[in-house]
Formats: structure tokens, sequence, C-alpha cells
């Protein structure tokens, strides 16, 4: 038995309403042949009784007919349904109140229900996703190395807008499907052989280094590449880095280790000499005496001025170069100064002026590193004045600030070195400046002691005609 809420099978009312109107067909068909008998009419009537049970059949089969409509028309839909599974948009709801129609109806309500879901959740995805994309995007751009992948034969498939700067388009999408060694333009490289034989390599990691010329300020880029890791195409990301300034100070701290080498070794070799001859000969007047004495307490002042320097310029380096702030009586400290450097152009004959108002205040400076800022800028001008030249010591008094200006008649600076003489190591390439001693540190001491007491430090200069250097100090 089949309750109100368990209706009966589809199958089952078809097998059952057939039977039933068959049977009735029969018992119709029967009952009018045993009365047309018993009439005696059987022969004439015949005709009548067989038209009862073709009508109660007809009727039946339309019965039948409106009973499998619905199901056929769900079964067009699930035919719709079999024909393409991912869209049900050409999927519809039935008219009528049968259960069978009620709950495909219900269904197909889920259903479409559910995809609206899956739809949304893909718009949610795939905007999630561009949004990331968009993030990674503009993380990459913000980034100051150049980045590229390309293809294992070198063919470019991304690039970030920073790699532009080093290559030969104007925009990514220029670059895209180029070849990356050849938009760097590596063919015309000094160390071109090196570069593209690095890189020819099938497999693993490559840093080589890419020389525009045997002159390092002609620029100098770092080329990397590493395998893309999962990646199943061998494809490669590449960075490009401008190492110009590294190698650079490369370059001038091996000449400075050059320079150290001959400062370190001249007044060893000097004190060596002196003190051994102190120590043999016995008949050496005292004046003599005194005089390599003088020459051996010399020799170790430039030692331990040099030793000062190399440590001055660590705490640069480390930036821990700290001042200790005093008040100052400048009068003192510019006679200490002139004092100290004088010998130097007395020696050279060079015609030494100090100009100075009448009178200085006192400044709150660190009393000795400044002094020794000073005497680099007037040793500078000693080392790099002909003889028989002219030097200018100027302060001038604002109020403001105070300036010292030295100005020599010296060999000069070239306009390309002038925006680096205050780098640490850096000396010119004039061949008049490597006849001369120096280690490229005094320059970049003052300049530090200067800027660290709030002030500036400048120059300006022509070849052959002198160099003016000016320190200013907030007072």
């Amino acid at each position: 038995m089949h309750g109100a809420n368990h209706p009966i099978p589809l199958t089952r009312r078809l097998v059952g309403r057939y039977l039933a109107f068959a049977l009735a067909g029969l018992l119709i068909c029967l009952v009018t042949t045993l009365s047309l008998a018993f009439r005696g009419s059987l022969t004439s009537l015949i005709p009548m009784a067989a038209a009862g049970p073709g009508i109660l059949l007809a009727f039946g089969g339309l019965v039948l007919h409106q009973t499998v409509r619905q199901s056929s028309m769900i079964e067009e839909e699930l035919n719709r349904v079999a024909t393409d599974p991912h869209n049900l948009s050409k999927v519809h709801q039935l008219p009528g109140n049968d259960p069978s129609v009620v709950g495909w109806n219900a269904l197909i309500d889920r259903l479409l229900s559910l995809q609206s879901l899956t739809d949304v959740e893909q718009r949610i995805v795939s905007a999630t996703q561009g949004r990331k994309d968009e993030r990674l995007l503009n993380v990459l751009n913000s980034i100051s190395d150049g980045i590229a992948v390309t293809e294992k034969d070198g063919a470019i498939v991304f690039a970030n807008e920073t790699i532009l700067a080093f290559l030969q388009g104007n925009s990514v999408d220029m670059v895209l499907g180029h070849n990356l060694l050849q938009q760097l333009d590596v063919q015309r490289a000094h160390n071109a052989s090196e570069v593209q034989r690095a890189a020819k390599q099938p497999t693993g990691a490559v840093v080589v280094e890419i020389r525009r010329s045997a002159n390092v300020q002609e620029g100098v880029l770092r080329l990397s590449r590493n395998p893309v890791q999962g990646d199943s195409l061998g494809r490669f990301v590449w960075m490009v880095r401008d190492v110009t300034q590294q190698a650079l100070v490369n370059v001038a701290r091996n000449e400075f280790v050059s320079t150290a080498t001959h400062e370190l070794r001249t007044p060893l070799a000097n004190i060596k000499a002196y003190a051994e001859t102190l120590a043999i000969h016995d008949g050496i007047d005292v004046e003599q005496q005194k005089e390599f004495c003088n020459i051996i307490n010399a020799e170790a002042t430039r030692l331990s001025r040099f030793v000062d320097e190399v440590l001055n310029v660590n705490q640069m380096e480390a930036g821990s170069l700290a001042l200790d702030r005093r008040e100052t009586d400048l009068e003192r400290l510019l006679n200490d100064v002139i004092e100290y450097v004088q010998p130097q152009f007395t020696q050279k004959h060079i015609d030494f002026e100090v100009k100075r108002p009448p009178k200085i205040p006192k400044v709150s400076i660190d009393k000795d590193k400044f002094q020794a800022a000073l005497v680099n800028l007037l040793g500078n001008a000693a080392k790099y004045t002909p003889n028989e030249g002219f030097v200018t010591f100027e302060i001038e008094l604002w109020p403001t600030h105070i300036a010292f200006h030295v100005q020599d008649t010296g060999i000069g600076i070239a306009t390309e070195d002038l925006p680096r003489v205050f780098e640490k190591f850096y000396r010119s390439q004039d061949e008049r400046v490597k006849g001369i001693s120096g280690n490229g540190l005094g320059l970049a001491f003052t300049h530090e002691v200067v800027r660290l007491h709030g002030g500036k430090a400048s120059v300006e200069s022509t070849v052959n005609e002198g160099s003016r250097f000016t320190v200013t100090l907030p007072l």
C-alpha cells in the first residue's frame, strides 16, 4: 500500500490503467454479446457490440497519453541536460501539479541555485586572482633590479618595467618575444665572449658581469640567471642590476691597497734605516742624532696619521663616525692648522696667504676632527700646487654661517672628476695625479665631518688654473 505521501510509480500506474481499460473492454464486449445472443439478434448487432470496446480503448489511450505527457516532457529536459551537462540555462521548469513535475521543478530550482553560487564563486576567485596578479606585478615593477622570464632559447615572455632601462625597447610589449641577450646588446660589451659563454650553459645558475668597456666608469651590469622552479618548459628567470658604483669602489679599493702598501713601506723603511744607523754607529754627533730622531718622529707621525685615516674610513663605512662637540675657540684652532701646514708651503716655495675677519666667534664643534678636515684641504692644496705657486686660505663670517675657502693655482680637476672628488678611495686618472702620493681618503673624511656638523663641502676647479674648495658651517 502506498500512502498519500508515496505516489504510485509511473510504470505501475500505466500497467494498472492499461489492464483496467482492457478488462472493461472485454467485459462490455462479453455483456453485449450475451445480450444480443439472448435476444436472437446477434448477427445484425455485432458491429455495435464491437464499437463499444473500441470507443472505450480510444478513451483509455487518451488517458494514457495524458499520463505519459508530463513524463515525456521531463525526459526531453533530461536529454537536454545529457547533451550539455554544464549549461543549465536550456533546462526549464514544467507546468502541472503532478508529483513528478513538482519534484522536477524543485530539482531545477536547486540546480539553478547551485549554478548561481558556482558562478559567483568563480567570479570572486577570478577577481581575487586578478588583484593578486596586479599586486605581484606592482611589486615586481617597484624592485630596483630588472627582472625577466625567458624561454630556453632566451626569448622574453615576461619583463618588469625596471629592466627597460637596460634594454633597447621602450615598453614591455616591445621586448616580449625578443632575445634577452640581444636586447642587452651583449655583443658590443667589452667581455662579450665571456657573457655569451656563460649564458649558453643549458642548466643551472649563472652569474656574470657585463662590462660596457675597459673603463669601469662606462658601466657594469651584473646578470644572474636561475631556472624557474617546477617549470616543465625549462624557463629561466633573469635579474639585471647596475653595479657600476660597486665596481668603481672595488677598483678604488685595489688602488688604495697599492697606495697603502707604499704609504706603509716608505716610512717603515726610513724608520728602520735611521734607527739602525743610530744603533750601529757610535761616532754620530749630537746634532746629527737629533736630525735622525726628528726624521724617525716625522715618519712615525706620518704612519700614525695614515692609520687614523684608515680607522676613520672604517667608521664612515660602518656609519659610526661620531662627533664630540665642544665649545671651541676658532682663532686658536686656525692658528694650529696654519702652523701645521706652513712647512709644506715653505718647502715648495708656495706663497701662502691667510685672510680672516678681525674676530671669530666660538663654535660648538669636534675640534680634532674639524682641524683634521681643514688640514686635509690645505695639505691637498700644497700637494697639487706646483713650486712657487699661490694658495689662499680665506675665512668669511656671515650672520648664519661661517665659510672656509682654500684656493690654489694648482693642476686643477677635470670636469668628469669633480662629482667624485669626495668619494672614498677615489683618485683622478690624470697622469700628473698618479705621480703624487695619496690614498683618496682625505677629502672623503673632510666631506663626512662637515656633513655631520650640518655643513656643506663643495669644489670648483679648472684644469691647469687651480681649484677652490669651500666648507661652510652653520653658526
